[in-house]
C-alpha cells in the first residue's frame, strides 16, 4: 500500500501514532520504534503494510520510503510539509477519502520542479474547485457586491471589495487567470509571497 504522512504524533517513548493518506482512506497506524525501521516524517511518501491487531489501532508495518527530487532541498521541503500539515488540518475528521487528494499530492510532487509557492498555490486553488469553495464570480463575501478591478483575498482565497478589507489587492485579470486556468503566471514574486501567505491561514 502506498500513502503520504500527513501527521506523526509521539507517544510513549520514542513510538508514533502515524496519520497517512492513500488514495481512498485516511489511515491512523501505530509504529513501534526501532533502529531498524525507515525514517517516518511528515510530507513522506511510503509504500507500507498494516498489520491488523486486536486493539484499537493497527500497526504500520514494512515501511520503504519513496523519495522525492527535492527531497534535500530545505526551502522547498519547508513549503512541502507546510502544505502537508494544512492539508492534514483539512481532513483530519475523515476517513473516507475520495483519490482527488492524493493524485493532487502525486501531482505536486512531479511539479515541484517549478517555485514551490507557485506550485502549492495552483494546487490548492484546484482543490477548492474540487470541493466546490472556488468563487470565480468576484462577489464580496462580505457585502455581496461585484468587486471591480482590485480583489482582496481572505482565508481560503474568499474575494472581498476594498471597502470591506482595507488591505492592498491583487489585480481582478491577475486573480482570474489564477482561479480559472489554475496558473500563477500573471503574478510577480511579491504577490505569489502574498497569497501563500494568505494560504498558510488555513485551508
Amino acid at each position: 500500500m502506498r500513502g503520504f504522512i500527513l501527521h506523526t504524533q509521539l507517544v510513549k517513548e520514542e513510538d508514533l501514532v502515524v496519520t497517512i493518506l492513500t488514495r481512498t482512506k485516511i489511515l491512523k497506524l501505530y509504529r513501534f520504534y526501532g533502529a531498524r525501521h525507515s525514517i517516518v516524517n511528515e510530507g513522506y511518501c511510503i509504500d507500507f503494510e498494516l498489520e491488523n491487531t486486536n486493539v484499537n489501532i493497527d500497526r504500520l508495518r514494512n515501511v520503504m520510503h519513496i523519495g522525492f527530487p527535492f527531497l534535500m532541498d530545505i526551502d522547498k521541503m519547508i513549503v512541502w510539509q507546510n502544505f502537508i500539515s494544512l492539508l492534514y488540518e483539512h481532513l483530519r475528521d475523515v476517513e473516507e477519502v475520495d483519490a482527488f487528494y492524493f493524485d493532487l499530492l502525486n501531482d505536486m510532487v512531479a511539479d515541484f520542479k517549478r517555485d514551490a509557492k507557485r506550485v502549492v498555490i495552483e494546487h490548492y486553488v484546484r482543490l477548492l474547485e474540487f470541493e466546490g469553495r472556488l468563487h470565480t464570480e468576484f462577489e464580496c463575501f462580505l457585502c455581496e457586491k461585484p468587486i471591480i478591478e482590485e480583489v482582496k483575498l481572505a482565508q481560503g482565497f474568499l474575494p472581498a471589495c476594498k471597502e470591506c478589507i482595507p488591505a492592498k489587492g491583487f489585480d481582478m485579470q491577475k486573480i482570474d487567470i489564477l482561479f480559472n486556468q489554475k496558473k500563477t503566471i500573471m503574478l510577480n514574486n511579491d504577490e505569489v509571497d502574498k497569497i501563500y501567505n494568505i494560504l498558510n491561514l488555513g485551508m
